[in-house]
């Protein structure tokens, strides 16, 4: 069996979705987000596309892997939890947060592989794919409709709203863009 024409979703700003896939999977996508998938999977694995920010819970199927494709990675599982941001837009930088399971990702440019473990995160410095353990779980509540922030720094909080919202913020007040804030408030 082949995988079925493909199905193309892009979320306007400001905007979230949930959905289910063939497979069982279960997807959340983030505003500005471009996901494409097949009406159904082939019997030889699972294969979408991602241009912006999901939260996947994949369902387990030892005999097809599931491969998330973005602009410069591609992610493969056979059953977990995780979070990807991978906007193909300027200063937005890819990571993999992930929360249950194992996943690997392989890098287009640069042929590196790594493998995560639960709590830990893969993000690009440098143009090179490193590990660190997720500090701020709160983050993955956008999927709820609530936006997090954990002691960041104002002027990433106005990129991250830009990003949400597809707006420009300009900052006159220079001076307080390396003050760090907490908080979360809902979208709506």
């Amino acid at each position: 069996q082949s995988e079925a024409s493909a199905v193309p979703m892009a979320l306007p700003a400001g905007q979230r979705a949930e959905l289910t896939l063939s497979d069982s999977t279960k997807v959340w996508l983030n505003s500005l987000t471009t996901f494409i998938f097949p009406s159904q999977f082939a019997d030889s694995g699972r294969e979408v596309y991602l241009d912006g920010e999901g939260y996947f819970d994949v369902a387990h199927d030892a005999g097809r892997q599931f491969k998330i494709n973005t602009h410069d990675h591609v992610i493969k599982v056979l059953g977990t939890e995780f979070n990807v941001t991978a906007y193909s837009k300027e200063n937005v930088f890819f990571t993999t947060s992930l929360i249950d399971g194992a996943v690997e990702i392989n890098s287009h440019n640069n042929d590196q592989n790594i493998s995560l473990t639960p709590g830990n995160q893969a993000y690009l410095k440098d143009g090179r794919l490193m590990v660190s353990p997720i500090q701020h779980y709160d983050y993955f509540l956008w999927k709820k409709g609530i936006i997090s922030f954990n002691h960041e720094q104002l002027k990433d909080i106005l990129k991250k709203l830009e990003l949400y919202y597809d707006i420009r913020i300009e900052n006159r007040n220079k001076h307080i863009e390396n003050i760090r804030y907490t908080g979360k408030f809902r979208t709506k």
